[in-house]
């Protein structure tokens, strides 16, 4: 017994000289950081000067300014309302007036709430932390700085009282869409100084000090409101507001105020430059960092598409969302987001994701001749019912306009026949026109359904995406993704960002030059001939159910372009817009075709060639009916290219 005592206090003993070598160590390691930590003066001189950031269209002239001290009005703790104090304090440190500048138990409990959720839901630093990481240290994720950062957080706590902390705080940091400081913030949402905000105004801007962007009231408004209500849930959790007050303010709308007229050239295009930056360089640098912005925006195919959208501008017309794409490089050329961008920022180029209708039946065409289906393999035009794994799929023909008869693959594309590619679709796969959809530069999450074949998404497709896959077929199959970036540079010319533009093999070039040819027919003799224009175009209508969404999408010279037209809400049909329903072939086509056609004219690009290998094909003309050649008494033909061996032996005996 007393052996093993006597090796008890052994082990002890070892144990304790390890932990006091290992605290004289860290003692010795934090001592000597502290001698490095700079003089925390907490005034309103430690707010850092910002540098203006400058955006540059292709041709030199300046997009936009980026302001951050401009834009930052410093307020008076005394003048900013409890509400907005309380609100930040319940949302980003509920201890705040507790613990010494670190809160050991925060952190604690963020750990277990983001394990709990398996993603950051809580963070652990307090509101000295993140005013410390703004004001005296460089930003960068290292244990160095994360240690400096504690150790100047609780000096500054033992020097500076909760008060100015928690003003210099709310006057310092970001707000998003420009705003540094509430002043500034409240004045940009909502049209009024911090002191007149009310609780839901005070916790929508508590809301979105989290992420700016995520919680963005202007570009996320459903997300910064469910952040608003759980700022007033945490304020209700923690005594600050009574039930009655919360319940009030939960039952408001955001009411944001129209935004100011800035006479800004593209602020769709401007905005998606700049949220893209602020992910990857942070809001810090895009507004303070003296950034210079070379973007790929022309600003004269800008104008072409700003005045082709406005075909429909009446009251009570659908918006208008385009883009053009040099698919050689990927380069973004121009951008329309929507009608105007100081009524509503949402981007609808960009961030829309709606139905494509027709417009994805290329992505089923182009898996077809992959797999070796030629153009002129025929189909039956019935009307077509599968079971698949939710029932029974059933199709049926644009307004039920065929209804017996076969046609060839090419002739089903020209008229956009559902009938043949809902049977193609089941005769190569839902996953693979998923996979080919990928690689040719879809990037919204697809699920392999059927239905996919007539553009029967789950979520929907930006115009972004497809005119980026469209410039993989432009581009003979070769994808390059997206971008309105060239280079990124500070105001000292040194390098900060310049995207990789690297092509890819997504498709081969027969096959894209096949399909290109079958899509050029769409132009020239099919669904989208109001869209045909002196050079050489391709392109494919898409018109969804009960008219809601509209496409046209394709490419001459060197632009490919989508254009949508819909309503911003969604869901509503236009069966009547200036008197006609709206479909893939009639505005969307027109608008396409004006904007093309002054594009490529004033580029001076050159025309995109018709592909002029027919591999030993002739051309003939069929009765659609019948499908056999046509007389001069048949009322609906087709010209086709068709091998020797499929060319009808007899003639139409219908007609």
């Amino acid at each position: 017994m007393a052996h093993r005592m006597s090796k008890i206090l052994t082990m002890l003993a070892a144990i304790l000289v390890v932990l006091i070598v290992a605290s004289i160590a860290a003692g010795a390691y934090l001592l000597n950081l502290s001698k490095s930590l700079p003089d925390l003066a907490v005034d309103e001189d430690s707010i850092k000067t910002a540098r203006t950031s400058i955006v540059y269209a292709a041709d030199g002239s300046v997009l936009a300014e980026w302001h951050g001290e401009q834009d930052r009005t410093v307020v008076p703790y005394g003048d900013m309302p409890k509400h907005l104090r309380n609100a930040v304090v319940a949302i980003e440190d509920r201890r705040f007036y507790e613990h010494g500048g670190v809160d050991i138990e925060g952190i604690a409990r963020a750990l277990r709430a983001n394990a709990s959720a398996g993603e950051i839901e809580q963070g652990g630093s307090t509101i000295t932390q993140q005013l410390v990481k703004i004001l005296f240290t460089d930003g960068k994720r290292t244990l160095t700085r994360k240690i400096n950062e504690a150790l100047m957080a609780t000096q500054l706590s033992a020097k500076a009282d909760k008060g100015k902390v928690l003003e210099i705080y709310l006057n310092t940091v970001y707000f998003g869409d420009g705003s540094y400081g509430a002043e500034s913030a409240a004045q940009g949402y909502f049209g009024k100084s911090v002191s007149s905000l009310n609780l839901a105004e005070a916790a929508t801007l508590a809301g979105v000090i989290r992420s700016p962007s995520r919680y963005s009231p202007t570009s996320s408004p459903q997300e910064a409101l469910k952040r608003r209500n759980l700022v007033l849930k945490e304020m209700l959790g923690q005594g600050y507001i009574t039930d009655a007050e919360a319940a009030a303010a939960r039952r408001l709308p955001l009411g944001l105020s129209p935004q100011k007229e800035s006479g800004q050239v593209a602020p769709f295009f401007v905005e998606y430059v700049k949220q893209e930056l602020i992910q990857r360089l942070g809001p810090e640098k895009v507004y303070s960092g003296g950034l210079r912005v070379y973007t790929s925006l022309d600003p004269r195919i800008q104008a072409l598409a700003e005045k082709s959208a406005k075909q429909l501008s009446a009251k009570g017309d659908p918006e208008v969302a385009l883009v053009a794409v040099r698919f050689s490089t990927g380069e973004v050329l121009a951008m329309v987001g929507g009608r105007d961008y100081r009524e509503n920022q949402f981007n609808l180029a960009v961030q829309g994701r709606r139905q494509p209708g027709s417009a994805f039946k290329p992505f089923v065409l182009v898996t077809a001749l992959e797999k070796g289906i030629r153009p002129e393999h025929v189909f039956s035009a019935k009307p077509y019912s599968v079971r698949v794994t939710d029932g029974v799929w059933s199709v049926q023909n644009y307004e039920n306009t065929i209804t017996k008869g076969s046609l060839t693959l090419r002739a089903a594309t020209n008229w956009s026949v559902n009938a043949v590619y809902a049977r193609l679709i089941m005769l190569v796969g839902p996953k693979n026109v998923v996979n080919t959809a990928r690689k040719m530069g879809i990037t919204t999450p697809l699920e392999p359904n059927p239905a996919i074949a007539l553009g029967g998404l789950r979520i929907g497709v930006s115009p972004l995406e497809m005119a980026s896959a469209y410039g993989t077929l432009a581009n003979n199959g070769m994808r390059m993704k997206p971008t309105g970036i060239l280079s990124v540079t500070d105001d000292r010319d040194r390098e900060l960002y310049t995207p990789a533009l690297k092509p890819e093999r997504a498709l081969s070039r027969p096959v894209a030059v096949q399909a290109s040819l079958m899509l050029h027919d769409v132009i020239e003799q099919g669904t989208g001939t109001a869209a045909k224009i002196a050079p050489w175009a391709a392109g494919k209508t898409g018109t969804t159910q009960s008219y809601r969404d509209a496409w046209f999408v394709g490419w001459a010279g060197d632009i490919s372009t989508a254009v949508w037209v819909g309503h911003r809400a969604g869901q509503v049909s236009m069966a009547k817009v200036h008197g006609a329903p709206m479909t893939g072939g009639s505005f969307p086509a027109r608008i396409w075709k004006q904007f093309m056609g002054g594009a490529t004219a004033v580029r001076g690009a050159p025309v995109t060639p018709a592909p002029t290998s027919t591999g030993g094909q002739m051309l003939v003309r069929v009765c659609e009916d019948s499908m056999m050649l046509a007389n001069a008494r048949c009322p609906h033909t087709v010209e086709i290219y068709l091998d020797p061996g499929f060319v009808p032996r007899d003639t139409c005996a219908l007609h």
